[in-house]
């Protein structure tokens, strides 16, 4: 299997039906760059959702917005919809070039792939991948040397699908527990109510594979609170909820999503593959 998995992750043959499609979808551009643009972002989706779909994952290459005639008309975008999980953003690369850039439209990204092109165009190589979580938003492209392994593409994918259900009923269960107006599980609901379940879970999944496992809930709470806050996070010292001061509750905030994210990780690890060696202390 491994054999077969790396001969096939060199090439990937794209299909005439493919570049008649491509074709198609670039001829309705206004100009002829904004069509050699399509005409490979419509390629890239279509070789990465024939991976996905031949490596037997669920996918809507029609429910993205590359695939809807408006929105390709208007942006740059080569998205791959993965149902209930979120969209892969499927990131072209011509021959010589040493990085991918990154759209404009970030929303609901779980992944960055880069799809290597040469000519004549008859098959492209998946080059590697990137988490979106890893991403900063000032980011405006990412050499291909911090790539990780496509291989490594299926058990990022597999551990938030996994995952994903786990983490639904969590926070359902959390923020009908953090109903009231108190200050801190107000900014604690605001906080995970800014971001998606994939979102949360693929946050959870970098601290689980890049921290010690006494630090998970530290780091884990830091990462939570780190971004997808309207209240700028933990650091912001202006007047907010119920007229407190943000430093004065920062701390029990920090404290208690510490807390929530040392709970969520040792369940986490227990789907994952590590629950037996971790204890909560």
């Amino acid at each position: 299997m491994v054999n077969s998995m790396d001969t096939y992750l060199l090439e990937i043959p794209l299909e005439q039906t493919a570049r008649n499609l491509a074709l198609q979808f670039a001829s309705e551009q206004a100009n002829p760059q904004k069509g050699k643009r399509v005409y490979f972002n419509t390629l890239a989706v279509w070789a990465v959702n024939y991976f996905l779909e031949w490596m037997e994952l669920e996918t809507d290459i029609e429910g993205g917005d590359s695939w809807n005639p408006a929105m390709r008309a208007v942006l740059d975008v080569a998205d791959l919809v993965l149902p209930g999980m979120g969209k892969i953003e499927c990131c072209p690369v011509m021959l010589g070039e040493s990085a991918i850039s990154l759209p404009e439209v970030r929303e609901n990204r779980i992944a960055y792939i880069a799809v290597g092109f040469a000519e004549p165009f008859d098959k492209v190589k998946l080059l590697g991948f990137i988490p979106a979580v890893e991403i900063v938003d000032e980011t405006e492209e990412i050499s291909l040397t911090n790539l990780q392994p496509v291989e490594e593409l299926l058990d990022y994918l597999d551990r938030i699908e996994l995952a994903i259900p786990l983490l639904q009923g969590e926070i359902e269960e959390l923020l009908s527990d953090f109903a009231g107006d108190d200050p801190v599980q107000a900014r604690v609901r605001e906080n995970l109510q800014n971001k998606s379940i994939p979102e949360i879970v693929a946050i959870l999944n970098q601290v689980y594979r890049s921290s010690e496992k006494s630090d998970w809930g530290y780091e884990g709470g830091k990462a939570l609170a780190g971004s997808g806050s309207s209240s700028g996070g933990l650091g912001n010292k202006e007047t907010s909820l119920s007229g407190y001061q943000s430093s004065d509750i920062d701390t029990k905030v920090e404290a208690k999503l510490n807390r929530i994210a040392k709970k969520w990780m040792k369940k986490l690890a227990e789907i994952w593959g590590d629950g037996d060696d971790f204890a909560l202390s």
